[in-house]
């Protein structure tokens, strides 16, 4: 599939199932004992209960929807694989991060509604992190998109967080999951333990 066919669904594009993404994942991996597959996380939102319920009924009647107002049934199944394979990649990106964080010495917490409502991905005491792909859409660097900085949502905590990201340019090979770099995580490593 082509990024432009995935991305040619606006009403897809901007699409957030009502229970948290990361929430679905959550019980996913709680699930199953283990991080899924795509295939794992497929049939889990296609014939589980919860997994139906969180995400399968919502993005069918979503797809529905928009097949009833003209939009071809290919096209919105296409955009729907392509919003929930960009979700999964991201889940998996901040898993992969985590791991590597803990394999450092950094003792991260994580918990989805930290992700879900302050984009906060983990933290550790006052210092909240959160991991991200460059893309001016949605958001890079200091400058606004369509989603919210936990800098933003936070910003009247007592005592205050410090705040710390991990940006990575956008992807550029299709099917593989972009993950930080050795370098990343050191440095991120470094700067979350004062060091």
């Amino acid at each position: 599939m082509k990024r432009a066919d995935g991305e040619s669904v606006r009403e897809i594009v901007d699409w957030h199932p009502n229970f948290a993404f990361t929430h679905t994942f959550h019980i996913c991996v709680e699930r199953i004992g283990a991080v899924p597959t795509y295939q794992q996380f497929r049939e889990f939102a296609l014939h589980d209960a919860d997994g139906q319920r969180t995400l399968g009924h919502p993005s069918k009647e979503t797809i529905r929807r928009l097949v009833d107002a003209g939009c071809p049934q290919w096209h919105a199944q296409a955009a729907m694989r392509w919003r929930i394979g960009n979700a999964y990649y991201g889940f998996l990106r901040e898993v992969y991060t985590l791991v590597q964080l803990r394999l450092r010495g950094i003792d991260l917490s994580v918990h989805p509604l930290t992700d879900a409502l302050f984009r906060v991905d983990a933290w550790i005491g006052c210092r909240a992190l959160s991991l991200r792909v460059g893309n001016r859409k949605f958001r890079e660097g200091a400058n606004a998109g369509r989603k919210s900085r936990p800098e933003q949502l936070l910003a009247d905590l007592e005592p205050p967080l410090q705040f710390d990201t991990i940006e990575l340019e956008a992807a550029t090979t299709f099917g593989q999951v972009h993950v930080p770099t050795a370098v990343h995580l050191d440095q991120a490593a470094a700067r979350l333990s004062g060091t």
